[in-house]
């Protein structure tokens, strides 16, 4: 599941979409924290990962 703006979106196609769809072309990730923790049955892992974009030209992040 990818949370962007309040929007949630859930599968890995969709969320190559919303990726895809985005009005900028280029963008710098910061990682602020990643979680990881076994989850359900057949050794599935749960991966939880925050932190900021900044856009090309711009000075604020977006979190």
């Amino acid at each position: 599941m990818l949370t962007f703006e309040g929007q949630k979106i859930q599968g890995a196609p969709y969320i190559v979409t919303k990726l895809t769809s985005l009005p900028f072309q280029q963008c710098h990730h910061s990682i602020s924290t990643v979680d990881c923790q076994p989850s359900g049955v057949n050794a599935c892992m749960l991966v939880f990962v925050s932190g900021n974009l900044q856009l090309a030209g711009e000075q604020h992040l977006q979190g």
